[in-house]
């Protein structure tokens, strides 16, 4: 909620999601934002980005 907490106080969404990881093994995130009633476009695109992240079929050991 920390880097999307501009965005909730303005009434627009956004949201912010891991994309990939680095060479050193460190998550690297992406925030995306909307303008306001532009969030089914903002889970559009979120959903597009997943399908093409590297990281999208990798999950921790539980």
């Amino acid at each position: 909620m920390r880097v999307t907490l501009q965005f909730n106080i303005a009434g627009m969404p956004a949201l912010s999601m891991h994309f990939g990881t680095s060479p050193d093994g460190l998550p690297i995130g992406v925030q995306i934002a909307a303008v306001w009633h532009a969030k089914s476009t903002l889970l559009h695109v979120a959903t597009l980005l997943e399908s093409v992240s590297p990281v999208r079929d990798l999950h921790p050991e539980l």
